[in-house]
């Protein structure tokens, strides 16, 4: 039997629950060598993402179908559970005969024959059960960590960060496909020529407000078609990374510095924002990234950003004090605001990142140190913690007397919140329809003569 769609989900998330890795890495390398046509390739990506985030979901409905206990399973005949169940479950375009005809095919394709009976058993089962299994949740934690296939930890996180009506808004929004944001690169284009092509080309979009050379279009759309536009006229960048930029409000002459830059994207904002007139030096931990951030900004047509390896979190050299007029510190972070793009990350423990803030600290302090007089700095996560976001600028202020709050130019996001401009704020997906996001200003105060 070919391979196809059902047969390489199941492969990579075996391959993905192995190396604890990240499913958009493993698909996008899988992806890249295959010979699938367009529909097979959108069904693997549904299907990949789809059984990752509603992982706690599955497992919870297949125990209930079978006197098996699933970790007694082959690893291969769990994960075809699972691609199936998801499918009848989730995917109201394929009928419950194929979900089921399909997975026992893929039984015998990977070598599990003899567990084609059970499989066909287990799911049909499933199928008969699903409704009632599901009316059947309570309204407690335990009872929502399986209807959104939620770790009840980080239930529990967000109730307390952010309340009951916002954390029940969190849960409606972590599951399912993440809204599809372009920045224009205003080097080669303009929003009036991206207009003209979007309706020559039947493309439906918004533009986000405040934000002319952001481009939010349905998930539909081909990158086949996108690609007519002209490939290096536009990049892929939600619209919080946008915002982070627009926040920081970059200006053409200036000198800036990116500390933590891979992979790159908000320094390219910057220097659309500055004209391409100035300085951008861009740092990573990681020397291979800083080459790709030079070879990438140089293929978009940038010349002002330069890339070099550098441990933020080690004391800043002397030729890097107090030289720059804006520094962005957008830190390594455990990723809660990007779940609907990394679903795995909800399933890692809590405790494997709580080192994340002192990390985190030790990178704002240097990269203070790199601030003029008078200069700008701002932290930034992807990520919905107050451990990682209010706890870290909240010690900052408090032992950098020679740093005061800088209010964010991000009057249309305060106001979703009902709130006045401020010096933070955590934009939400429910709220902004963004990445969920943290952003943090301050203003080194000027020098005394």
């Amino acid at each position: 039997m070919a391979e196809n769609a059902r047969i390489m989900a199941v492969k990579l998330l075996q391959k993905l629950h192995l190396s604890n890795g990240y499913s958009h890495i493993l698909l996008d390398n899988a992806l890249s060598g295959s010979a699938m046509d367009d529909a097979e390739r959108a069904l693997l990506s549904h299907l990949v993402y789809g059984v990752e985030e509603r992982r706690l979901t599955l497992d919870y409905l297949l125990t209930a179908c079978t006197d098996r206990a699933l970790s007694r399973l082959h690893p291969c005949v769990l994960e075809i559970l699972r691609v199936g169940a998801y499918q009848l479950l989730f995917m109201d375009r394929i009928p419950s005969s194929a979900a089921v005809n399909e997975a026992v095919k893929t039984t015998r394709a990977l070598k599990q024959g003899q567990a084609s009976g059970f499989v066909n058993g287990v799911l049909r089962n499933l199928d008969r059960r699903k409704h009632e299994l599901l009316e059947n949740l309570g309204e407690d934690d335990a009872g929502l960590a399986i209807r959104y296939s939620c770790p009840t930890e980080l239930i529990a996180l967000w109730r307390e960060a952010y309340g009951e009506e916002r954390l029940h808004a969190l849960l409606d929004s972590i599951n399912g496909a993440p809204p599809t944001a372009l920045r224009l690169n205003t080097l080669c284009t303009t929003p009036e020529k991206w207009a003209d092509f979007a309706l020559k080309n039947d493309i439906a979009y918004t533009v986000y407000p405040g934000l002319s050379a952001s481009v939010c279009i349905e998930d539909g759309i081909s990158r086949k078609k996108l690609a007519k536009f002209g490939n290096k006229c536009y990049y892929y960048q939600d619209i919080a990374s946008q915002l982070c930029v627009k926040a920081l409000s970059p200006q053409k002459g200036e000198n800036l510095a990116d500390v933590c830059a891979a992979p790159g994207g908000k320094s390219m904002t910057a220097a659309q924002e500055m004209n391409d007139c100035g300085r951008i030096l861009c740092g990573d931990i990681h020397g291979e990234k800083c080459d790709t951030i030079t070879k990438r900004a140089a293929e978009y047509g940038f010349h002002i950003i330069q890339a070099a390896a550098r441990d933020a979190s080690k004391p800043c050299p002397k030729p890097l004090q107090g030289v720059f007029d804006r520094v962005i510190c957008d830190v390594p972070c455990s990723g809660l605001g990007v779940i609907r793009r990394k679903p795995e990350i909800r399933y890692k423990p809590l405790a494997d990142t709580k080192d994340l803030p002192e990390l985190q600290y030790r990178i704002l302090e240097e990269a203070a140190k790199m601030v003029r007089s008078g200069g700008v700095l701002q932290y930034s996560t992807c990520t919905l913690r107050p451990a990682e976001n209010e706890e870290v600028t909240d010690r900052f202020l408090r032992e950098h007397p020679e740093f005061s709050p800088r209010v964010l130019p991000l009057e249309d996001a305060f106001a979703a919140l009902a709130q006045q401009p401020n010096w933070r704020i955590t934009l939400f997906p429910s709220v902004h329809g963004t990445d969920g996001f943290f952003i943090a200003g301050f203003k080194r105060r000027e020098e005394q003569a």
